[in-house]
């Protein structure tokens, strides 16, 4: 409303301009008469000769704002502030009503002033002085009005020529329509203004209609805020109870990672000693089987030893008949040569028989104190043997005890593993309710923070009285803060409680990945245990030799019965031996006679 102040200041200066114009031209009318073509104006006469017909013009003018001086607004007083500086409609009116007071109380009796070139109304040279900064609402600049041979003119007579008056008039009405047209836009644009004026009133009671409105909503938002404040005071609670239970939820991860690494510890030493230990039974069983193919072996050569020792004995018990025999028959025929006293190439031959027998008798003999001998060690190996078989059975009885031990320990592991699983899962099933209540809880005030933005944003404040902005914008400003800040606490807590769920997988995949191990040896264990049959390198076999002597021929004996053993080859070509020589020792003894065997003549 500037430029209406702006205006009714300009037609108010204007007025008063008239005023004094036409005041002046009364109270010199009256002193002086006017004739046509004969009288010399002179300054004040001219003055108003040309303002006698503006008095009409401007008094209809000048009444017309008290025929719509009901329009003026009733200001009402808003509640949030009683004292308000006056509003410039209202000053404007009360200017005009100023005007038209003073107006009405001029006296036509007033002390006439003397005018010249520097004191002279606005309307003819001064308003020149003036318009450069008064004209702002499209009035057009008047020119100079005087000839141009006024500056030659004595300032105190001021005296003009009848043609330069003659011109001077007709210019004069001239600038008198125009201010006559100029006066009568002015008044179109005060019709203009009173419209505006009453339109500015409806909108300003509309305003404080819209300002009690406002106070309204101002009331309920600071509720609001009110409630705001309480629910970010629940909103800190829940964070500090959420952090202690965050903080509780790691110390026990932390607990639960440490009695995690000590039962991995543990599982590694019971598979380390269990590995050990099935290394161990599985040695002792691969020596239990060879003791036993062993006995069984030494079992069937002492058998067929045994056999061999039988026919032998039976053999030696028919050679000795036969022996005898021969013996009783050469002692017969020494005999009946002593008698006869003739010795016959055959008795020599027989004699040399019998002594070659002796020789064969003997070297049997020998053979047979060997076989013997043979035999005898042969029954203490058996003996050492069966000692290590009981020994061996006693170690595989201790393994098995062990194995129940180890088995009942695995089954105690597996149980506390699946104890700290199902509390894993019930924890891992509380902090996911706990997240997803917080999380709720957290959109929930999002919610009511995006309905309060909203009901923020759709309410605007024309009137400084309906609500203070710059403290809305603090509180606002404020608030915008601590929702960016709860927010980013929101994004750091989520951030946290994604690293505890990968740690939790993390977790989870190691004890599957236990557990799948766990499972793959006891299915490993249990098909060991399943098979009956073992198979045996070369290499596995470990011996112990605390029983024997440390003498060349023990360990000659050893080396020969660990090859004969490996190798079941050398059994078979040893036998073939054995039986090949006695068979050829019993053919050499049957057929073959000496060379020098001289047979004993017999009596004739």
């Amino acid at each position: 409303m500037s430029w209406f102040a702006d205006l009714a200041g300009k037609a108010e200066s204007l007025l008063n301009n008239l005023d004094e114009q036409t005041g002046a031209v009364l109270r010199q009318s009256n002193g002086v008469k006017e004739k046509k073509h004969d009288i010399i104006y002179n300054h004040d006469s001219s003055w108003g000769q040309r303002k006698k017909t503006i008095p009409k013009n401007t008094k209809k003018n000048i009444f017309t704002p008290e025929t719509r001086s009901h329009y003026a607004p009733t200001v009402k007083n808003s509640p949030t502030k009683p004292h308000q500086p006056r509003s410039p409609i209202k000053q404007n009116q009360d200017n005009v009503k100023t005007v038209q007071e003073n107006v009405r109380k001029k006296s036509p009796t007033r002390k006439t002033t003397q005018y010249n070139i520097n004191n002279c109304p606005k309307t003819l040279v001064g308003d020149f002085n003036d318009i450069k900064g008064s004209d702002h609402f499209g009035l057009r600049h008047r020119r100079f009005s005087l000839p141009s041979d006024l500056e030659i003119i004595d300032s105190e007579k001021l005296a003009y020529n009848m043609q330069n008056l003659e011109v001077e008039n007709t210019m004069m009405k001239n600038e008198l329509n125009v201010m006559n047209r100029e006066i009568s836009e002015l008044l179109d644009r005060l019709r203009l203004t009173e419209d505006e004026l009453k339109s500015t009133q409806i909108k300003f009671e509309n305003s404080e209609k819209r300002n009690h409105t406002l106070q309204d909503e101002k009331d309920s938002l600071v509720a609001q805020i009110e409630m705001i404040k309480i629910q970010e005071n629940e909103v800190n609670n829940v964070q500090t109870k959420y952090k202690e239970h965050n903080q509780e939820l790691e110390t026990n991860i932390h607990l639960l990672e440490y009695k995690n690494g000590e039962l991995e510890d543990k599982i590694k030493m019971l598979t380390e000693e269990i590995s050990q230990k099935e290394e161990a039974q599985n040695k002792l069983e691969t020596e239990l089987r060879h003791a036993q193919t062993t006995i069984v072996e030494q079992q069937s050569s002492i058998e067929k030893t045994m056999a061999e020792c039988h026919r032998l004995e039976k053999d030696w018990e028919a050679y000795k008949l036969r022996v005898k025999n021969m013996l009783f028959a050469k002692d017969n025929e020494i005999k009946s040569l002593r008698e006869g006293a003739n010795l016959t190439e055959d008795a020599k031959m027989l004699m040399e028989q019998i002594e070659t027998l002796k020789e064969e008798k003997e070297d049997l003999s020998q053979s047979i104190t060997r076989i013997r001998n043979e035999c005898d060690e042969i029954k203490l190996c058996m003996s050492q043997l069966e000692q290590r078989h009981a020994a061996a059975e006693r170690v595989v009885t201790a393994l098995r005890d062990t194995l129940k031990e180890e088995r009942s320990y695995r089954s105690r592991a597996e149980v506390q593993c699946l104890t700290l699983g199902k509390e894993l899962q019930s924890l891992r099933m509380e902090s996911a309710q706990t997240i997803a209540s917080l999380r709720t809880a957290l959109q929930n005030k999002e919610e009511e923070l995006n309905n309060l933005r909203e009901t923020a944003s759709t309410v605007h404040t024309t009137d400084t009285s309906a609500l203070n902005v710059a403290d809305y914008d603090v509180i606002r400003d404020s608030d915008n803060e601590k929702i960016e800040y709860l927010t980013q606490m929101l994004i750091q807590k989520q951030g946290r409680i994604d690293t505890l769920l990968a740690d939790n997988n993390i977790l989870r995949i190691q004890l599957d990945k236990l557990e799948s191990k766990h499972r793959t040896e006891l299915a490993s264990l249990r098909s060991k245990y399943s098979h009956s049959v073992i198979h045996v390198q070369d290499g596995d076999r470990v011996r112990s030799r605390t029983n024997y002597t440390g003498s060349p021929l023990s360990a000659l004996s050893l080396r020969i019965g660990v090859m004969i053993k490996r190798f079941p080859i050398f059994r078979v070509l040893i036998m073939f031996y054995m039986i090949g020589l006695h068979l050829w020792v019993l053919t050499v003894l049957f057929t073959s006679t000496p060379e020098d065997f001289v047979s004993r003549q017999t009596k004739s």
